[in-house]
């Protein structure tokens, strides 16, 4: 590629293999990632008035260049309703803050997800799965995703937030509904439904909050509450972060767990090399976020000029970095197409990097890593029974549902 600045002269044919929210993309993206590497790692997509970028190298640069930033990036087409509850929660999320903003709320939050005290969690994550697994057994399996993948990450980020067991099933739901905004494009009647759940989140965790500061407990928003009240973190700093680890602390973690267990079942070579050795599932789960990671894309907007490879991509300008393209990267992984947990050398780009790096990622892994260790422990052989169904948006790339007998 020749040295390139600016949009127009790198208008590339390849743009249109990159249709998210089309049926062939949702099925497999992976090919059509395959063809835009190939071409080259940066393309200008028209639709997008912005770049993608699909080499590994360059998409991991971009994660760490804070010159590439989440400030004034809130969508790829337009923007929220202005005073909206979504628009007003939306300002403060982690996700789209830079520093020093972002340094100092997240320098709060992080307190949560210190390896220690994730590690602390680990007998009351492996109590849910077991029961979970042990009533999915009985019913002699089932929609793996309902049964399972969803309520467990929900049950561990309820109880951490000390949100009261009758609530868990409705915050899912609210959550669930909040997941298109991070999709570059999304319907009005989502917008809507989204405009609901965050105006409902926003009164919930309002009270939830008073509630801990009259009475704490020993959950994380009664840690939380005192750095609040001692003008570390505005209330609603605190609050609509809240909704934010919230929504962002299950939905990935569950469509991990669904699309890992797709992934063993659909390579049964790998299924019984985990039940053969159960110590491999720590690395399964890396196997499972390169292979077929629930976040697929990034974006940024360039605060300055900044170079990528041989281009310069002008500030102002948007960046989509594709994480589903770089996982499968062959410059950095060897046959990168295939499903092997006993691959080693090089991590995923999955949970991000750099100052974005993903809070929950230890988590989000040590659930799946207990999941799949019990799976193969407790089941024998475990099929599909109907064909499953993928979720259409690109945030997160999901099973809605994933029937299975064991």
């Amino acid at each position: 590629m020749t040295d390139k600045t600016g949009a127009a002269s790198g208008m590339s044919p390849v743009a249109g293999l990159f249709d998210p929210l089309s049926d062939e993309f949702v099925r497999d993206p992976y090919s059509r990632y395959a063809r835009i590497r190939d071409a080259g790692s940066l393309h200008h997509h028209p639709r997008l008035n912005g770049w993608l970028v699909s080499h590994h190298a360059d998409v991991d640069a971009v994660l760490r260049d804070n010159s590439l930033g989440r400030s004034e990036q809130k969508r790829f087409f337009g923007n929220f309703v202005p005073e909206s509850s979504v628009d007003l929660a939306s300002r403060s999320w982690l996700l789209g803050l830079d520093p020093p903003e972002h340094t100092r709320i997240r320098r709060h939050f992080s307190r949560a997800f210190t390896p220690a005290r994730v590690e602390s969690l680990r007998p009351r994550v492996e109590r849910k799965v077991d029961a979970l697994l042990d009533r999915f057994a009985a019913d002699g399996g089932g929609d793996f995703i309902a049964a399972v993948a969803q309520p467990l990450p929900v049950a561990l980020i309820c109880e951490m937030l000390g949100v009261p067991e009758a609530d868990h099933v409705t915050c899912k739901d609210h959550s669930t509904a909040l997941l298109p905004l991070l999709d570059p494009v999304i319907s009005e009647a989502a917008l809507r439904r989204a405009e609901e759940a965050c105006s409902w989140f926003l009164d919930y965790f309002d009270r939830l909050v008073g509630l801990r500061r009259e009475e704490p407990g020993d959950d994380l928003l009664s840690a939380l509450v005192p750095t609040a009240d001692e003008g570390e973190l505005a209330h609603h700093e605190l609050v609509n972060n809240i909704i934010f680890l919230f929504s962002a602390g299950h939905e990935t973690t569950s469509s991990m767990l669904g699309n890992g267990l797709h992934a063993l079942i659909t390579h049964p070579d790998q299924y019984a090399a985990l039940r053969a050795d159960p110590g491999l599932a720590g690395n399964a789960v890396s196997e499972v976020l390169r292979w077929d990671a629930p976040v697929q894309y990034f974006g940024r907007r360039a605060s300055a000029d900044v170079r990528i490879g041989d281009t310069t991509v002008e500030r102002g300008q948007m960046v989509m970095g594709l994480i589903g393209a770089a996982n499968r990267d062959p410059r950095r992984f060897d046959a990168p197409d295939d499903f092997d947990i006993r691959r080693r050398g090089g991590q995923p780009l999955s949970f991000g990097g750099g100052i974005h790096y993903c809070l929950g990622a230890v988590l989000s892994r040590m659930e799946g890593e207990v999941a799949f260790r019990r799976i193969v422990e407790l089941f024998g052989d475990i099929g599909l029974v109907a064909e499953p169904e993928r979720s259409k948006g690109l945030a997160v790339r999901a099973f809605t549902e994933l029937k299975i007998a064991v």
